[in-house]
């Protein structure tokens, strides 16, 4: 239809890539572009917390840095297990996981059997300002687009 299209409109596709310059080196393929820029990406972040660990001063030391006003003091109210509940049900039931690699619907079937240790988790989270390590990565995995060749 698309080709149809176009013949009658007299445009033609073109499905050549133009070629992009990183660091001398001419670049045009899909694929190796896609590599490209997720390898930056990933590395630029990799860099960002490279660089705040090696900081010596603390992360209250860096806000007050940031922001010389003072804030007015926070209170929280520890996590309800009908909070967590709540969550784990507004969850989609897909079979697709995090980087945990559970998916929804394992939780959501198990969830009376950890909802004691995610109050623990949260709670602790919370109370000491320390969030998990493991808990900040995430996955970057490009989609590449479908090329779809005119003739």
């Amino acid at each position: 239809m698309w080709n149809f299209a176009k013949s009658e409109t007299n445009k033609q596709g073109s499905n050549n890539v133009l070629p992009l310059n990183i660091e001398g080196e001419t670049v045009t393929g899909f694929h190796e572009l896609a590599n490209i820029f997720n390898d930056y990406f990933v590395n630029t972040t990799y860099t960002i917390q490279r660089e705040s660990f090696d900081n010596t001063s603390t992360a209250f030391d860096n806000l007050k840095l940031t922001c010389p006003k003072s804030f007015p003091r926070i209170h929280w109210t520890p996590v309800t297990a009908n909070e967590i509940k709540n969550i784990i049900k507004s969850l989609k039931l897909k079979n697709s996981h995090g980087y945990n690699e559970i998916p929804p619907r394992i939780l959501r079937i198990s969830s009376s059997y950890i909802i004691s240790s995610l109050i623990y988790l949260c709670n602790k989270a919370m109370s000491s300002g320390i969030f998990p390590t493991w808990l900040k990565f995430s996955q970057v995995v490009p989609i590449f687009k479908r090329v779809i060749k005119i003739n």
